[in-house]
């Protein structure tokens, strides 16, 4: 009876009974943890992965509707805690290669990054003296486009310029047409490869709101933006013949997917318009000094700007 007792209170046994059981529980814990971080991790990355897919989707549209021939060419993810931030790269299809154009950022997720940038303002004729145009990263212009249905006090016109130039060259011109077009209207029998359509998506408050503008404001800042103009490229040679349905659906595609709100109400006043009955407001074309002098020649053309320059090869 008393070796019992003398076991049962043996101070060291208990000690030794406490540690073990504290040993357990600390390697319970520890392996807990283990399966948890595992779990949490794994579950951050798929929903990081998610938004990120998704996020990519919705800016590449934008920058396929807002960049003529544009398109992210690369993007790298730094992921947090259920979201993160992708630094991606806008090239721009020149017709015999692509350039990177612009290098820039978006957040994404259940728990975004907070984005801060800094930088100075990259235009010219902010007196009024020259048109107020704005350069994008690697140093070309950005493309001035002209309504047909706006009355501006002043038209862009880049032929003397594109003529006074040297060097074998690619150049990206956009041409503003002096009245809106249905394919079947267009008098062109042929245009280049990489011709990019401008295509009439604005509504009447829009058109109503350029008009104003145009009418009060100096001529040096009346115009839309390369980034206000939307539409769709074709790869081939266009002739009167090709069937541009493909690319219209695909416009179409590219509008609903963006979450810009100007995209989205172009899409509104789009989606019941066939392609047939598709108005074209103007045209950017690439190709040689001559190919583009000659298509800028037609009576049609009601303004010209010109946007990259490449070398020839």
């Amino acid at each position: 009876m008393n070796e019992h007792s003398e076991d049962i209170f043996d101070e060291k046994k208990i000690k030794k009974a406490i540690k073990k059981g504290k040993r357990k529980s600390l390697l319970t814990i520890v392996f807990i943890s283990i399966i948890v971080f595992v779990i949490l991790n794994i579950a951050n990355f798929a929903i990081s992965a998610y938004f990120s897919q998704k996020a990519f989707k919705q800016w590449d549209a934008y920058v396929r509707l807002s960049t003529p021939n544009g398109y992210i060419s690369e993007t790298v993810d730094s992921r947090g805690i259920l979201g993160g931030m992708s630094h991606y790269k806008i090239s721009k299809d020149m017709k015999i290669k692509s350039i990177v154009i612009e290098q820039k950022q978006y957040s994404f997720g259940l728990n975004p990054s907070v984005l801060v940038s800094r930088g100075s303002g990259g235009s010219i004729g902010v007196t009024g003296e020259d048109w107020q145009f704005s350069y994008k990263e690697n140093g070309w212009r950005e493309m001035l486009f002209f309504h047909p249905k706006v009355d501006y006090k002043k038209y862009k016109n880049d032929e003397e310029l594109i003529e006074n130039m040297e060097g074998d060259k690619i150049y990206e011109v956009a041409l503003s047409f002096d009245k809106p077009y249905k394919q079947s209207e267009l008098p062109f029998m042929q245009l280049p490869e990489m011709t990019w359509f401008w295509i009439n998506t604005y509504n009447t408050n829009q058109l109503n709101t350029f008009q104003q503008e145009a009418k009060e404001y100096d001529w040096s800042a009346t115009f839309i933006r390369e980034s206000e103009a939307l539409g769709f490229s074709i790869n081939n040679s266009y002739t009167s013949m090709t069937d541009l349905t493909y690319e219209y659906d695909e416009f179409l595609k590219l509008l609903k997917t963006s979450t810009f709100s100007e995209h989205k109400k172009a899409y509104n006043t789009m989606k019941e318009i066939k392609t047939e009955d598709v108005e074209m407001l103007g045209v950017v074309v690439y190709g040689t000094k001559d190919e583009i002098v000659e298509i800028m020649k037609n009576p049609i053309i009601k303004a010209s700007s010109l946007g990259g320059v490449i070398e020839n090869y």
